[in-house]
């Protein structure tokens, strides 16, 4: 399954570095995570999806609605 990261990223504005600061990630993850390389954790999808200010689900590609619940 194909996650939106990249998606809600670039339509943020956001580098995958700037994501990473907002997220607390360090390193390559969010570029690893945008290739389906690695898979991120519960947490870290709730991270991700607050810095996007995106819901997790729709992070993940579970659901289509954006909003955060």
């Amino acid at each position: 399954m194909k996650n939106r990261i990249r998606e809600c990223r670039k339509a943020a504005g956001m580098t995958q570095a700037e994501l990473g600061e907002r997220a607390g990630l360090v390193g390559d993850a969010i570029a690893k995570y945008e290739l389906g390389l690695r898979e991120p954790k519960l947490a870290k999808w709730e991270q991700l999806a607050s810095a996007l200010h995106v819901s997790p689900a729709y992070l993940v590609g579970w659901s289509d609605e954006k909003g955060q619940p």
